[in-house]
C-alpha cells in the first residue's frame, strides 16, 4: 500500500451549506496535523473535502465504465486512449495515457476518510447529533467506494483505520467486504435525515443510503450465493425510499430532460448528486460531448478537438418506437425518417444525424449535424477526428453556457427513476411480476411510452437474462440512463451478459438517403478498431501491476 499522507485542505474545500466564517484569515504557519481537526468547524471543512470523492461530472470518472458496454465508444484523444472501450485492456499503465482500469481502486480516498473518522471522536462539537451526522456522511462515502471496488475487483483489502506505510494487507474476501458495506449502511441510516434545509441541500440523506444499499444488493446478484436474499434486500431498501414520500418523478418528457440542466438542481427526482457549486467546481461534460460544428459559448477558449464519445448503432436501433416496438418489428418505422415517432427519451439522449444545432460561429445560425462523410459540408465527419459512431451524446449539453466547460447542472448519481426500476427488478427477481409491472410502467408513462400491461412485454433476443420481466426492466434502464453513468455496466456485469452483447461495434449507416437503414452496411468506427472480443475474465477488472509491485501480498485476478 502507498504511504498515507495527511493533507490539510483549507481554501480548496468544496463548500456544501453555509459557512459564515469561510473568509476568516488563518495563519497557515500555525496549521499542523495536531492543531486542526479539533472543532466542528475543522471537521466540517474536512468533511466537505470528502464530498469530492463522490462520482464526478467528468467523462474521465463516472462515465468511463459506460464505454465498456455495448452502448457507447470513446475515441482516442489527447493521449487518453479509448478509455478501454476497444477492450484492449492491459495490467500495465502505458506511458502518457490515463490508466482507466484502476479508477475504482481508491485507497488514497479510503485513507483520507479513515483519518477523518479517527479524528472525529476527539473533536469538540456543540451537539452530539452533528458529530454523529458527520461520521455517518463520511462512512457513506467510504461504503460507496468499497461497493464499487467489490463489483469491479472482487476481493479487496478492507481497511477501516489508519495503517503504517509498512503494512502490506492482503485482499479481503469479497463477501466480507460486501457485508461490511451493508452493515455500514444499516448503521448510519438513522443518523441521517430524510431531507435537509436549503443551505445543506446535496448532503447525504437517508434516501441516498437506501439507494446505495439497493445498488449493492443488486450488483451482488451476479456472484452472491444467496440471490434471493439480494433481491429481498434491494426490495426493502427501495420500498423505504418510496414510502418516505420525499421523491417523485418530474412530469413528462420535459421533466426527464430537465434532469440534465440547472433547473433540476435540488429537484424531487434527485436522490444523490454531485452538486455544482459556482465558486469551486465546473462541470465539463458538455465540453467533452459537444459536436465540433456546434456553438461552444461566447467565452470558450478551447480548440475544435472535442466530440469524443458516441452511441453505438446497437443502442440507437433498439430504442423503441412510440408504439412500444423495436424499429425492426414496427411496420410504421420509416428508415428515411427514423427519428420521428420514437421513444421521446431518444431526442433528449442523443444528437442524431440531421439534428439542427446552434452554429459554432454564430448561435443565431443553424448548424445541421451531419457526420456522414459523403454529405458535405460536415465539420463532424465520422471518418475524421470526431465522434467515432456519428451518434452523439446530448445529456448535460447546454448551448446557453458562457463556455461548455462551465456546466452548472448537478451531476445526478442516483435518480428516483433508478430507485423505481431497482424496486421493479427486485420484485421480478423474486417472481413478483404482478407487483413489478406497474412500477416499470410508471417510468414508461412518465415520458409518454405505452404501458407493458396494455401491449405486453417485449421479447429481448440480444442480451437476455432468461427472465422476460427482468429483460424488460433492463431494457428500460437502457432508455432511461443512456449516457449518464455506469448503470449499463452494472447490468451487463451482474447478469453476465458480456458474451451476448459485446462484439464488433458499428456507427451510422452508409446510406446517404436513409439515416435509419437497419439492413444495409454501416460504418465501423476507426476502421474496425473496436472489434471487441469478450472474455469472461473481464467480469473482474485486473489489479494494476504497479499496485502489486508496491504490495506483493496483493494477488492478481484470475486470467490476467
Amino acid at each position: 500500500m502507498k504511504k498515507i499522507k495527511i493533507i490539510i485542505y483549507i481554501a480548496s474545500f468544496t463548500l456544501l451549506g453555509s459557512c459564515d466564517d469561510f473568509l476568516d484569515v488563518v495563519d497557515l504557519d500555525t496549521l499542523t496535523a495536531t492543531s486542526v481537526f479539533k472543532t466542528e468547524v475543522d471537521m466540517g471543512f474536512a468533511l466537505n473535502h470528502l464530498y469530492n470523492f463522490l462520482p464526478g461530472a467528468d467523462i474521465t470518472q463516472e462515465m468511463v465504465p459506460y464505454f465498456w458496454t455495448d452502448e457507447a465508444l470513446h475515441r482516442n484523444i489527447n493521449l487518453e486512449g479509448r478509455f478501454g472501450s476497444d477492450f484492449n485492456w492491459s495490467t500495465v499503465k502505458q506511458p502518457g495515457n490515463t490508466y482507466v482500469l484502476d479508477d475504482y481502486y481508491r485507497y488514497d480516498r479510503i485513507a483520507d476518510i479513515n483519518f477523518f473518522l479517527e479524528a472525529l471522536p476527539n473533536a469538540e462539537y456543540t451537539t452530539a447529533g452533528l458529530k454523529e451526522s458527520h461520521g455517518a456522511q463520511a462512512r457513506f462515502i467510504r461504503a460507496l467506494i468499497y461497493e464499487r471496488m467489490v463489483l469491479a475487483y472482487g476481493d479487496v483489502p478492507l481497511i477501516t483505520e489508519i495503517i503504517s506505510a509498512d503494512d502490506l494487507p492482503s485482499r479481503t474476501p469479497r463477501l466480507e467486504v460486501f457485508n461490511f458495506v451493508i452493515n455500514e449502511l444499516n448503521e448510519i441510516e438513522s443518523a441521517l435525515p430524510l431531507t435537509y434545509a436549503s443551505e445543506d441541500k446535496g448532503r447525504i440523506t437517508r434516501g441516498a443510503v437506501n439507494a446505495l444499499k439497493a445498488r449493492a444488493y443488486l450488483n451482488a446478484v451476479g456472484w452472491h450465493i444467496d440471490v434471493n436474499a439480494m433481491y429481498a434486500g434491494a426490495e426493502a431498501a427501495c420500498k423505504s425510499i418510496i414510502d418516505s414520500g420525499v421523491y417523485a418523478l418530474a412530469n413528462g418528457i420535459n421533466g426527464f430532460a430537465s434532469q440534465f440542466n440547472r433547473s433540476s438542481n435540488g429537484g424531487s427526482e434527485t436522490v444523490l448528486s454531485n452538486n455544482f457549486i459556482p465558486e469551486f467546481r465546473t462541470q465539463p461534460l458538455a465540453r467533452r460531448f459537444a459536436q465540433k460544428g456546434s456553438w461552444r459559448g461566447p467565452q470558450a477558449t478551447y480548440g475544435n478537438n472535442q466530440s469524443r464519445a458516441g452511441y453505438t448503432s446497437d443502442f440507437i436501433e433498439e430504442v423503441q418506437t412510440i408504439n412500444g416496438l423495436f424499429p425492426k418489428d414496427d411496420p410504421t418505422y420509416d428508415p428515411a425518417n427514423p427519428w420521428s415517432n420514437r421513444d421521446p427519451r431518444l431526442a433528449v439522449t442523443a444528437v442524431l444525424p440531421g439534428d439542427e444545432l446552434p452554429d459554432k460561429g454564430n448561435p443565431d445560425n443553424i448548424y445541421v449535424y451531419q457526420p456522414h462523410p459523403a454529405i458535405l459540408p460536415s465539420r463532424d465527419d465520422i471518418t475524421k477526428p470526431s465522434n467515432p459512431t456519428g451518434y452523439s451524446f446530448r445529456k448535460y449539453i447546454d448551448y446557453t453556457l458562457d463556455a461548455l466547460d462551465r456546466g452548472d447542472a448537478d451531476y445526478k448519481i442516483i435518480r428516483y427513476s433508478e430507485v423505481l426500476l431497482m424496486y421493479a427488478e427486485a420484485l421480478a427477481g423474486q417472481g413478483k411480476n404482478g407487483e413489478a409491472l406497474p412500477v416499470l410502467d410508471q417510468v414508461r408513462t412518465r415520458v409518454g411510452m405505452p404501458k407493458y400491461s396494455e401491449i405486453g412485454l417485449p421479447t429481448v433476443t440480444r442480451g437476455t437474462t432468461g427472465n422476460q420481466m427482468i429483460d424488460a426492466i433492463l431494457l428500460e434502464r437502457r432508455y432511461e440512463f443512456a449516457g449518464e453513468g455506469p448503470q449499463r455496466w452494472f447490468d451487463i456485469w451482474r447478469y453476465k451478459l458480456g458474451d451476448q452483447v459485446i462484439g464488433q461495434t458499428f456507427g451510422i449507416p452508409q446510406s446517404t438517403t436513409e439515416y435509419g437503414d437497419l439492413v444495409g452496411p454501416k460504418f465501423e468506427p476507426n476502421a474496425g478498431a473496436y472489434n471487441r472480443v469478450w472474455q469472461d475474465k473481464f467480469y473482474l477488472l485486473p489489479i494494476a501491476q504497479y499496485i502489486m509491485i508496491a504490495n506483493p501480498n496483493i494477488e492478481q485476478n484470475p486470467g490476467w
